[in-house]
Order: C-alpha cells, then structure tokens, then sequence
C-alpha cells in the first residue's frame, strides 16, 4: 500500500483540490458550472486515449475538482435553510463544539468579558437544522461545555461566504442546556480544567504557554505574550499540530511493540489513542489535518509498510476538503499544511546543499525551520506584514524545548486525576521549558522585521520566491528550469528591496521628524502618540486590536512608551493596552467602570507599568511638553464612570497646544467649559469620533485651526456625523479624518500648526467656513 502511495503523484491533484476548494467556497452560486466544467474536461481527456502520467494526474484531478464543488454546493445549501431567520431574536438548540473565553464591547462600547461558542444550530423552531454558528455570549454557565447541546435567543447575521460559521450572532439572556456532552467529552473537559488549573500557581510566561503547548488551550496566554509569540514566528507551537499527534501515536505504537503485541493490536491501540487525543484537544482545522495525516500513516502500517510523508498528506488534504471545503480557507489548516509540505519537500535538498558547507547534522538543523518559514510565508504575509528576521533563530532556540514541554504537559494532564503529586511535579518539570519558549518569544520580539509589502501583492511576491527556491533545490531539474528559478528569485528580490526601500525613502522624505502629535489610524477607536522630543513618547490610547496601534508605534519609531493615558474603559480605547503593557512605563487611567477594567489595570502592574488613576488639576511633564488633566472632577459628583468620565488632556510644549477629548458628550463637554475656560489650542481632537453628542460652546471656546477625527472606515455609527462636521465649518476648523486620510501628523513651523497626512483626502474636499 505504501509503494502505491509513493507512486500515486496525489500532491498536485490535493493542490489543485484545494485552490478550487478556496474558488468554489467564495463563489458557492457557481459551484455547478464547475462541477460540469470539471467532468467535461475529464471526458475530454479520456477522449483522447492517452495512457500518460500527466493524462491520469489530469482525469484524476478533474473528478476530484468536481466532487470538491459537489461538497461546496451541497453544504452551501445546508448552511441557510429557509427555516433559519436572520437579523431577528428566534429560540434555538445548539450543540457546542469550542468555547473560549474573550472581551466585547458592550452597546455603550464598554470593556467586558464575553464567552465564544463556536458549534452548530441544530433546531429552530419545529425544524431540524444543521448550520455552523458563532456565537458570543455574556452569561454562558459553567456547565455549557464542548459537547452539550443548549437552547438559548439568539440573533444571528450572515458570516461572510469563506468563513467556516454561516452565521454570526449574540445570544440574549441565559443559556440552558438540555443535553450533557457525552462522558468522553466530559472527561476531556475536566482533564483541560485540572491542568490549567494545576499550572496556575506556576509563575510567568511558562505558566501560560504550557496549557497551549500541552493541549492547545490558550486561554491564559495575554495579548502582549500573545503579539510576542507571533512576532518571533513560534505560534505554531501552541497551535496542536503533526508535531502532537506524532507524539502521541507513535508513543502508543512503541509502548505497544515493547509489550510484543501484534501488529493489528498496536495499530488499534495507537489509533485509539489519537482518537482520544483528538477528543483532548478538540478537532481544531490543524490538529484535523494532522489526525488525519496519522490516520493514513496508521493504516500503512496494518498493511506492513510505511506512508511517505507527501502521499500521506495529499490524502489527509483531500479528505478534509471533500467532507468540508471550507477548510480551505481556515488559516490554521493551510499554514499546518503548508509547514508540514515544507518540511517533507523542503527540507531534505536544503539540508543537502547547506551539508556541503555545514556540517550535516546543523545543516539539518538550519533546513527545517528555513523550510517550514519559507512554505509557510505567502500566508503568513496576509495575515501580519513584514518578514520576522530572526524567526529562524526563535525556532532554532525554542523548538528543542516544545516536545518535553508538550510531553511532560500531557503526562501533569493525564495523572491529575489519579496521581496529584506526580501530575504536579510534572506540571513544574514542564513548565522549564515553556518559560524558556516564552523567554525567547519576548526576547526575538523586540528584533527588528524586515519591511514586506502587504496583502497580495506581499503574498504574491512570498509565493514567487518560494516557487524559484524550489525549482533552485530541485535535484533532477534541467539547467533551463534552475535557471529560471534563479530569475525569478531575482526579480522578487528585487521588487522586494526596491518597494521597501522605496517605501523607507517616502517615509524618511515625506514624513517630518519634528512632529508633536500623531493620531493612528486604529480603525473605530483612538490611538494617539505624542512626542515629547529626546526619544520620550506617550501614547493616549489603544484602539482595539494590537496590529495596527503596534505598527504604527514602530513606524513612528516608538520603542519604549514613557506614559500611557487610558482616558475611559471602552474597548475601542483600550483594546490593546495588554499587548503593548511590558513597554509601559507609567499609565494614567481614569475611573474604573467595573471588573475588566480593574483586571487591566492590574495587568498593566503586572507588566511593570506605575498606574495611577488621574484628575483635574494634576499635571504630568513629558521632556519638552506639559500634559495638565482638564476633565474628570475629584469627586465625581454624580459623573457616570465611562465617556463622561474621559480624562481630557490640555497639552503644551514644543511651540504647540493640543486638547485631547476622550469620548466626551455634549453634556460632559459643558460641565467641562463651566468647571473652568478652556485654552485656545492649536488641534483638538474631536470627541467621540465625530458623533453628534457635542458641544458647539466648546470647538468654539477652544478656536483650534485644526480638528483630528479618529474614526474608522465604513463604521456603523456614521461618524463624523453631519452635526459635527457642520459644527467645525461653523467654527472655521479644518478636519482631518483617519478614514480617509490615515496617518496623521502635526507638527509646528514657522508659528502656525501644519498637518501631515498618509493619505491627504479630507482637505480636498473640504469646504472651508465662510
């Protein structure tokens, strides 16, 4: 069975599979003129009566094309019943395949825990159903758990056509269940429970890390650990994949030979063995891709011989796409592939060419992880820009220490229930390594990446490269093909080089380096930075996602930040203050609004940040500029914690003057103007991006030429809101929008404030004050 597996030349066809998969799933309306195209063109090629490779690879692929479209058309269909109501409440019974925890927004935008529960609706009203759901949840028990079945409200919208949920939705009220997981899943969950748990007295990274490296729950991991890990290329490891499961199966398999069982006993037992494990982890797209890999490799071995690595992933991959194509487009089943396909096509002629100037075994060494990055790169370049430079290294330091970690983590799993002593000394033992994994992560992270073109063009360029490098490893490849995988090399290199040093010399000529204030362009939420000149920065605010506000810090060229102002608790302001918290030095915040705003403040501590909760009449110093707190009061006075509450900032210094609103309303605006004047300034930034709860008394008591909106593109709210744009033209005040215009920068020159912008739109079209 093997020798046929080596021979059958699966892996373009798996290829082929899966990019009609990805076709098919975004355009699903089509899926039967492909399914038509796909037999005709098998037929046709039959036709001709060729008895080549080539002709077979081509029927074989046309039939399994055709079936692929045939799962995406038959599946487009059972994911939007007629019965299922979209956009309006409706009681449902769902069974829950993953929970997790995370943070959402509440209607008045604030900061609060939420459970996600991703699963399946499987009844709605007297109808059976079966559509793939996620869902969030504020009040989700204990007891609604992988494997249970519940009834709760829910509104559900559409997802979008590649997502792997069909629709998206919020549930309202309480969550009953009325079916218990079966006792499988119910052991799995008490044994993730306990090991999380047993590793929470464990200090630091290690402690955090080891659960995902054990059994892929990273729910512990923090959202800078989290930025680290990703930044330094190490995400795969506590992401389960082959790397588990082969420990696993082929553990099983030798404790099993060591016993002198037979063959077909050894191959049982190891299957059962990773179907458990499977079960322990929850068939997440990877650990799919890698049980079904080992599933391949375990029915070789029934029949006497041994899967090569290729073959045996073409079958996984085609397996998977013809029960659900929508795995095509799951990140975390394309990278799995992808890595493992370096790997086995990689690898091995690039530890042979680097074995003729290193010796073998660093030769060896240095190829896996080169080859994993490089296989993986075109997808890792949609998902984050830029090229981790010293990924590799990450890989070479933290690699050896993620199988003890992943071992020693199973085994504090397993015996928590039956040995608790032995389960924590293992737990302790495996959190050594994990803290060192953790320790590089954090250490790599802070290296520089090198600049990528993002999006597809990025991806296109990564995929190019690839392919040229291939075709320069290939061993049997004439001189014409290496030739034109040199080319082809060099042309990427230097499109490459040329865009990211074309794009470094329009920054370094365009951009001014006397700038006093910068607002981000964070999407719906604030990010602003302030130069305090001598390499000092602040930072007031976050926005809500860790990408953009940390790529903005670095292309602004902001390292360490001195003083870091939360002006309120809402998730659009504060999203990402866990990712940049270990570069925090001081933090002002304002009053807490409840639970997830005392827990980040706590995290921020945690990380070394001096907190301090700030008020009018206090004053910070930033090197050259003055922050003096304008807004809140001390006491509140029956000032509601949240926007009202916003700390303002009057900020002075370097020549200019900036007053910085918060999510201030119309009402907290005036109490503002009446609790004492408010300075003439050169910029504002305008409250609550542009909405229309504003005070016209106070853009006109502050008379500044400038107002920067910071608000995000096609936002639901329509802000800026005519009110407020009508508003600023009444005051004479030039806006400026992070939608439109992106980055936006002030500076001062020649007395007056000048405005620089990534993309100057708004004052195109913007009609002055008459």
């Amino acid at each position: 069975m093997s020798g046929r597996l080596v021979r059958s030349g699966l892996l373009l066809p798996a290829a082929a599979v899966w990019l009609v998969a990805l076709v098919g799933v975004a355009a699903p309306a089509a899926a039967p003129v492909g399914i038509v195209a796909s037999l005709v063109a098998a037929a046709a090629v039959l036709a001709t009566r060729l008895r080549t490779r080539g002709a077979a690879l081509l029927v074989v692929g046309a039939l399994l094309a055709a079936l692929v479209l045939a799962a995406v058309a038959a599946g487009d269909a059972r994911r939007h019943p007629p019965e299922l109501p979209l956009g309006r409440p409706v009681v449902a019974t769902v069974r829950i395949d993953e929970r997790s925890a995370t943070t959402g927004a509440s209607a008045a935008g604030a900061l609060r825990a939420r459970t996600m529960l991703r699963g399946a609706v499987t009844r709605v009203a007297a109808h059976d159903v079966d559509v793939p759901v996620l869902l969030f949840a504020d009040g989700a028990g204990a007891a609604v758990r992988p494997g249970a079945s519940v009834r709760a409200r829910v509104v559900l919208r559409p997802a979008a056509p590649t997502d792997g949920a069909a629709a998206i939705g919020s549930v309202l009220g309480p969550v009953r269940v009325v079916r218990s997981p079966p006792p499988l899943q119910l052991a799995a969950t008490a044994l993730r429970a306990g090991l999380v748990e047993r590793t929470s007295a464990l200090p630091g990274d290690g402690a955090a890390l080891l659960p995902g490296l054990a059994v892929g729950d990273t729910g512990r991991v923090g959202a800078d650990l989290e930025q680290a890990m990703r930044d330094s290329s190490l995400t795969h490891l506590t992401a389960v994949s082959g790397a588990n499961c082969a420990v696993v199966t082929v553990a099983v398999f030798a404790l099993a030979g060591l016993l002198r069982l037979p063959r077909t006993a050894r191959v049982v037992l190891a299957g059962a063995a990773l179907a458990g494990f499977v079960v322990l982890v929850t068939p997440q797209p990877s650990v799919q891709r890698a049980a079904a890999m080992a599933a391949v490799a375990l029915l070789c071995a029934l029949r006497g011989g041994r899967a090569a690595g290729v073959p045996a992933l073409a079958v996984a991959v085609l397996a998977l796409l013809l029960v659900d194509p929508w795995l095509a487009w799951s990140p975390g089943f394309v990278l799995s592939a992808a890595a493992t396909a370096g790997l086995l096509l990689l690898a091995p002629p690039l530890a042979e060419r680097l074995g003729r100037v290193l010796p073998r075994r660093l030769a060896l060494v240095l190829a896996v992880p080169v080859a994993a990055q490089a296989a993986c790169q075109p997808v890792l370049v949609l998902l984050q820009p830029g090229v981790p430079v010293f990924g590799v290294v990450a890989n070479l330091l933290a690699e050896p220490a993620a199988p003890v970690a992943t071992v020693l983590g199973l085994l504090a799993c397993l015996l928590g229930p039956i040995a608790p002593p032995l389960a924590s000394a293992a737990a302790l033992l495996a959190w050594l390594p994990a803290a060192w994994i953790g320790l590089v992560a954090r250490t790599t992270a802070r290296l520089p990446q090198l600049g990528w073109p993002a999006g597809a063009l990025g991806a296109a360029l990564a995929g190019a490269l690839l392919v040229a490098g291939v075709l320069l490893l290939a061993r049997r490849a004439p001189g014409r093909v290496r030739l034109l995988g040199g080319v082809v090399a060099a042309v990427g290199l230097l499109a490459v080089v040329g865009g990211v040093a074309g794009a470094a010399v329009g920054r370094l000529t365009g951009t001014p380096h006397d700038w006093i204030l910068a607002a981000c362009d964070v999407g719906q939420g604030d990010g602003l930075v302030l130069n305090g000149g001598h390499g000092r920065f602040a930072v007031v605010d976050t926005g809500r996602d860790a990408p953009p506000i940390t790529a903005c810090l670095d292309r602004l060229g902001v390292d360490r930040i001195d003083l870091l102002v939360l002006t309120h608790w809402d998730a659009d302001h504060v999203g990402a203050a866990r990712a940049l918290a270990g570069r925090v030095g001081t933090a002002f915040v304002g009053p807490s609004d409840g639970p997830e705003g005392d827990a980040l403040r706590r995290d921020l501590q945690r990380a070394g940040a001096a907190v301090q909760q700030v008020h009018r009449g206090e004053t910070a110093r930033l090197d050259d500029l003055r922050l003096d707190v304008l807004w809140p009061p001390d006491p509140l006075d029956g000032i509601e914690p949240g926007n009202p509450a916003s700390v303002t900032l009057h900020v002075t210094g370097r020549g200019a003057s900036a007053l910085l609103t918060g999510d201030l309303g119309e009402a907290a605006q005036d109490a503002l103007l009446a609790a004492g004047p408010v300075p003439h300034v050169d910029v504002v930034k305008v409250a609550h991006h542009g909405s229309a709860d504003q005070s016209p008394a106070l853009y006109a008591a502050a008379a500044a030429p400038i107002g920067v909106v910071s608000v995000g593109a096609g936002n639901d709210y329509g802000h800026p809101t005519r009110r407020l744009l009508g508003i600023l033209r009444s005051t004479g005040m030039q806006p400026v929008r992070t939608d439109q215009d992106g980055l936006v920068l002030v500076a001062r020159r020649q007395g007056r404030a000048v405005v620089w912008t990534e993309r100057p739109v708004t004052a195109a079209v913007w009609t002055p004050a008459e």
